[in-house]
């Protein structure tokens, strides 16, 4: 990959990351209900990673000589997104393991096209990976699911 690719790319995952923690932390503010305070917190600790997952963003794609996108819409692909919102604690729950499951495959690819052009950057998308997959853990636990997402076939998709 091309230093312009490799910045677009992590560019992309920033506007998912900004994307992700304003959904997050809008689950935090809305749910209600008898378990909202397990809720809100796994909410709340969850966008807290998040925002550190785009400021490691945002500070490769300084040191590449980018310019870190401030708003998920700057990136095609998120033009129009829209934060989910319901009533149900449970769909809340099921549309961010959703979007976890979409990182990790997104993180996944990633790691793929990016190979050895830049080990630095490959760890750093490897370690956020990992986490990824905790936060689909934590949100399928909370759903009562035995797995939260199928590595083989996100790594076929890959």
């Amino acid at each position: 990959m091309t230093k312009k690719e490799i910045i677009d790319r992590l560019n992309y995952l920033r506007s998912k990351e900004l994307f992700a923690i304003q959904q997050y932390m809008n689950h935090y503010y809305e749910a209600k209900g008898p378990n909202f305070s397990e809720v809100k917190g796994l909410e709340r600790s969850i966008a807290i990673v998040e925002m550190k997952h785009a400021e490691l963003l945002a500070e490769k794609i300084t040191m590449l000589g980018g310019e870190p996108i401030t708003n998920p819409g700057q990136v095609q692909e998120m033009k129009g997104a829209a934060v989910f919102t319901s009533e149900s604690v449970d769909e809340m729950i099921r549309a961010d393991l959703n979007l976890e499951r979409n990182a990790i495959q997104d993180y996944t690819k990633a790691i793929v096209d990016i190979g050895d052009t830049d080990p630095g950057i490959r760890k750093m998308l490897e370690d956020i990976l990992g986490q990824e997959e905790e936060h689909a853990d934590s949100f399928g636990n909370y759903l009562g699911e035995q797995q939260a997402y199928d590595v083989e076939a996100m790594r076929k998709a890959a």
